[in-house]
């Protein structure tokens, strides 16, 4: 009996400092979120943060909240799936009214969507069908909302759009289920999986080449700090690359990037791909030497030599899908190779010192006749 007695104090302190969480975590949100131009969770953080003062200060209980009279619920879903919607822009500037209009707006379409289910049920019901009764009319757009942020979350994946996504779950499950999670506990989890997703976004956008989806530079000298003695460098570089942006043009050039990334991102042997620059690209093996590696650059080579990039004619865009298919002559078929050059690293010398070797040997490949390796 009396370490029950002794539990409840400590109970009741945790209890405390959970409701206040919110109060810290979701202003630092904000702040994090604007130092790394995510102004969408910085917006979303202030109007839950807004929000979750009045819950608590008004002392209202939730299960009291009247779920098909209250028109929270559908503007916090509208105001959630707009977010999901636009983009990030600073949260001073002529954007700001935007937002700001759009919540203003999803405010004004919840109580309308309310006042005109409550005023005019008896004749919506007797127009509708039985089973479209009126909690069907006001959760149908919280529906729509749940669907429309999944599939911006998902297509293209976006961390932050994941994240408004499932903050509208919660959102809802707030309103519907109001005893299954605690509103703290809600608010929290938010605080926290928006940190998290400004801390990773960051990260990739920092150590992640945009174009390709490789690894960057920074990324490859971060990664020598967990190198071993034991390593080969090899260093890959597109043939006559510059001729062929001149003769098509920058944006089959960039295609050809991507390409030539994907298969070098598929390198055996537990090789780690970086984008070291422009039309170069880097790849080490730990712990392997480089008579154990030879095959596997040159698997990467022949799958690049042997791949057929399609181009097309422009005109085609202005034709109909019927003529598209008995005009096979526009397709032209082009190939790209590469040349690599790979060295291993000697004891005493540094990384820098290891990969201006593979370089060398990168010279020596072009030197050659291009597309081939050289030790």
């Amino acid at each position: 009996m009396s370490i029950i007695q002794l539990s409840q104090p400590s109970l009741q302190t945790w209890q405390g400092v959970i409701e206040q969480l919110p109060n810290w975590l979701l202003p630092a949100v904000a702040i994090i979120a604007l130092q790394f131009n995510r102004s969408r969770l910085a917006y979303l953080a202030i109007l839950l943060l807004a929000y979750y003062f009045c819950i608590t200060t008004d002392q209202v209980a939730i299960t009291e909240l009247n779920l098909y009279s209250d028109p929270l619920l559908l503007a916090g879903a509208l105001t959630i799936t707009w977010f999901a919607f636009i983009k990030d822009r600073g949260l001073l500037s002529s954007h700001s009214v935007v937002r700001i209009l759009g919540v203003i707006l999803s405010l004004a379409v919840a109580l309308g969507w309310i006042w005109v289910n409550t005023k005019f049920k008896i004749t919506l019901d007797s127009y509708l069908p039985s089973m479209v009764t009126i909690e069907i009319r006001i959760l149908t757009p919280l529906y729509i909302c749940l669907l429309l942020a999944f599939m911006r979350g998902i297509w293209p994946s976006n961390l932050v759009n994941t994240s408004i996504f499932i903050t509208l779950v919660l959102w809802a499950i707030h309103f519907i289920y109001p005893s299954l999670i605690p509103i703290s506990i809600s608010m929290t989890a938010l605080a926290i999986l928006y940190i998290l997703t400004v801390l990773t976004d960051s990260y990739f956008l920092a150590y992640r080449d945009e174009l390709t989806g490789l690894a960057s530079r920074r990324a490859l000298y971060n990664a020598v700090l967990s190198l071993g003695r034991k390593y080969s460098v090899a260093m890959l570089d597109i043939d006559h690359f510059k001729k062929f942006n001149d003769t098509y043009g920058h944006d089959v050039g960039d295609q050809v990037l991507k390409l030539v990334s994907s298969k070098i991102d598929q390198v055996n042997g537990n090789g780690k791909a970086f984008r070291y620059g422009g039309e170069e690209f880097t790849i080490i093996f730990p712990r392997k030497d480089v008579s154990s590696v030879i095959l596997y650059l040159e698997e990467v080579r022949e799958a690049i030599e042997d791949y057929d990039i399609v181009l097309r004619n422009d005109k085609r865009k202005q034709q109909t899908k019927a003529k598209r298919s008995t005009t096979q002559s526009d397709r032209k078929t082009v190939n790209v190779t590469i040349s690599i050059g790979v060295a291993e690293h000697k004891n005493g010398e540094t990384f820098e010192q290891t990969l201006k070797r593979s370089d060398v040997a990168l010279y020596k490949a072009k030197k050659k006749g291009r597309n081939q390796v050289c030790v």
